[in-house]
């Protein structure tokens, strides 16, 4: 509450300087003080982390949004929603989906911000007794959707060392290949349904990867059942069984994709660093990547986590830049700015370009925490000697990842 209180005056000290209609004044007041009574005294914390209200009294509209995830502490007056913490989230969260299979089960989970959810289960019992003309020995033992299979030896044993007529050898794999043949069918009838209703589960809900759990034979034969475009979003693979509790298979899962997402950014970084050439299409810099973005050309920007800059806008043109009391575009003097990133990933967001937030990494840290990789070349990149000079870049580029599990 101390956070919002500072919010709360620094906002109204900074309003009182605004020509205001009276009662949007009182509108906003009277957002204020429902917002202060609502986290002081009807928020329930649970597990969430964060807090996205959006408020208009004169609207009618009232609209909390809890996460478990922690968000900047903001408070932003506009005549319009601020989306850009909500944008923001998609870009740096993205949904997964886990499938755990074996033969005669599978779970479907959903990881997404930091919260994974159990959607279904799927049972297929294994018809535990298989009916042959000539035998009945077969029964079945079941124990958590595994059927073990148990011979009950009723054939006449044979004098003869090879097994034939009604021998126990003979009966055995007669009655062998067929239980084998059978509980095959049945295995593949298994994941094919296991696919379609992950196919039905993407289309209902979309997730942007896919992780395939269970042991290496059963992730095998549910994959040879996937559709084409549910096969590209797998992104890795665990050994997680069906039968492992919600804790077990989020700490399995939740390894996976920090390897795989620092991976990814890694070699994103390594993308841009390998383009930062004359007439390349990657930039590293606050500069280059505001002239960048100031263009349009930004494909996808990246930001180091937990930079904080303060920066400048001019009022003509709309550039930011990095403190420039004149616009290095048009010459106009421009505005101060005091959250310089967040004004950038506001704008790279309205041009449709991706956002990747990465820790601690040499390449942003000598570049001033941002860098971009590009649609087109700019028409031109400015330099500034708060930049990295290319040969310090080329030192880094083939670098060892500096990304690791703790």
């Amino acid at each position: 509450m101390v956070v919002l209180k500072n919010l709360l005056k620094q906002t109204r000290t900074d309003l009182e300087s605004k020509t205001l209609a009276p009662e949007i004044r009182q509108s906003i007041e009277e957002d204020f003080e429902k917002m202060e009574g609502y986290l002081g005294n009807r928020f329930e914390r649970n597990h969430h982390r964060g807090v996205l209200i959006y408020s208009c009294s004169q609207k009618g509209l009232w609209l909390p949004l809890a996460f478990p995830v922690p968000l900047r502490s903001k408070l932003v007056v506009l005549p319009h929603p601020y989306t850009l913490p909500l944008t923001a989230l998609l870009d740096q969260y993205p949904k997964y989906a886990v499938v755990l299979v074996s033969q005669e089960r599978a779970r479907i989970f959903e990881v997404y911000l930091g919260e994974i959810t159990e959607h279904s289960e799927i049972y297929d019992e294994i018809p535990g007794k298989v009916h042959d003309p000539s035998s009945k020995e077969y029964k079945s033992m079941e124990e958590y959707g595994l059927a073990e299979r148990r011979i009950e030896r009723r054939g006449r044993r044979s004098d003869s060392p090879v097994g034939g007529g009604n021998s126990e050898s003979g009966v055995y794999g007669l009655a062998e290949r067929k239980i084998e043949r059978h509980v095959g069918s049945h295995v593949r009838h298994h994941f094919k349904r296991i696919a379609d209703i992950t196919s039905t589960y993407f289309r209902d809900h979309h997730f942007d990867w896919l992780i395939v759990g269970g042991q290496e034979e059963n992730r095998s034969g549910f994959e040879e059942t996937l559709h084409h475009d549910l096969k590209e979003r797998i992104i890795g693979r665990i050994k997680s069984d069906p039968k492992l509790s919600l804790p077990e298979v989020y700490e399995e899962t939740l390894r996976l994709i920090q390897e795989v997402e620092w991976s990814q950014k890694d070699q994103l970084l390594k993308q841009i660093a390998e383009a930062n050439q004359p007439y390349g299409l990657g930039v590293f810099g606050v500069g280059p990547t505001l002239h960048a973005l100031g263009q349009g050309a930004v494909q996808t920007l990246v930001v180091q986590e937990g930079v904080d800059l303060a920066g400048a806008r001019c009022p003509s043109c709309g550039h930011l830049n990095a403190g420039d009391p004149a616009c290095p575009e048009c010459g106009v003097p421009t505005d101060p700015v005091a959250d310089l990133v967040e004004e950038t990933i506001e704008q790279a967001i309205s041009q449709s370009a991706q956002i990747a937030y990465v820790p601690r990494h040499p390449l942003l840290e000598q570049s001033g925490g941002m860098g971009a990789l590009l649609r087109y070349q700019p028409e031109k990149i400015p330099t500034s000697p708060r930049e990295p000079p290319n040969d310090r870049i080329e030192s880094l580029r083939h670098a060892k990842s500096p990304f690791k599990l703790d």
